[in-house]
Formats: structure tokens, sequence, C-alpha cells
């Protein structure tokens, strides 16, 4: 029995992607890293977006289960069956 993840996509990345979300498959519980790699293997439109050559890119956030993400910690299997990601905000 697999493992459905659902990614759901914010602001530009919404955009980008052309949806909110996405259900992945795995065949395991996989760890943030590999999910990240599998958004961008199956959305090209993302490269180069979010996550590059194994790091995550300055001002992006990666939520699992309701806590934050260290970019140091994408190699930890996922709380639950959601990764959320964020892009940088700006305002005023």
């Amino acid at each position: 029995m697999g493992n459905a993840i659902c990614v759901r996509f914010f602001a530009i990345l919404r955009e980008i992607a052309g949806k909110e979300r996405a259900i992945f498959e795995f065949n395991y519980r996989p760890s943030i890293q590999e999910v990240l790699e599998k958004v961008l293997a199956e959305i090209p439109s993302l490269d180069g977006t979010f996550f590059k050559d194994g790091h995550l890119n300055e001002g992006y956030k990666i939520m699992s289960g309701k806590e934050f993400v260290n970019p140091s910690e994408l190699g930890k299997k996922l709380a639950d069956e959601t990764l959320i990601i964020l892009p940088p905000v700006s305002g005023g």
C-alpha cells in the first residue's frame, strides 16, 4: 500500500504550477527532500523556483505537519501526508 502525499502551493508557486495542490504516490514514507525532488520532476515549470541542487532557495519555507522545516532537516521523513511550500513574502 502506498503513501499519497499532498503538496500545496501558494501565491506565485500556485500560478507557476497551474494548480493549488498536487498528489504524489510513494511506496514508503518519503523524506521531505524526496517529495521536493518528485515535485520538480513531475511539474517542470517549478524547476529552479524553490529548490535547486538539493537546497531550498532563500526565502522559501516548507511546512511538514504544523511545523516549519529547517533547511538542514530536509532529509527527515514527512510528519504527515501534507507538505506545504510557501514563497518569500514581502509587504509593508
